[in-house]
């Protein structure tokens, strides 16, 4: 999974703000989903990223799990980020 080069970001103050110029809308992520945003930057498996997120927050798994799938389909429904085989 990664970011869809076709969907402008910037981050501001930290923060990543995206752009879907075809729906003419934009979306601004909070501290945890712009840090997100960063890991899917490189192309990460969905597994690989929640691990990664776990053991930096060091948080409860299945809760980080749960919350960045949730992030990931609200962001693949705007096609905001894109799925590689």
């Amino acid at each position: 999974m990664r970011p869809n080069p076709a969907k402008p970001s910037v981050e501001i103050e930290g923060e990543v703000v995206l752009m879907s110029i075809d729906d003419g809308l934009y979306f601004g992520l909070n501290a945890v989903g712009s840090e997100v945003w960063r890991r899917l930057g490189d192309g990460v498996t969905v597994a690989a990223l929640c691990t990664g997120l776990a053991e930096h927050y060091d948080g409860d798994p299945a809760r980080i799990e749960a919350d960045t799938l949730a992030l990931l389909d609200k962001l693949a429904a705007r096609a905001l980020v894109e799925f590689r085989a």
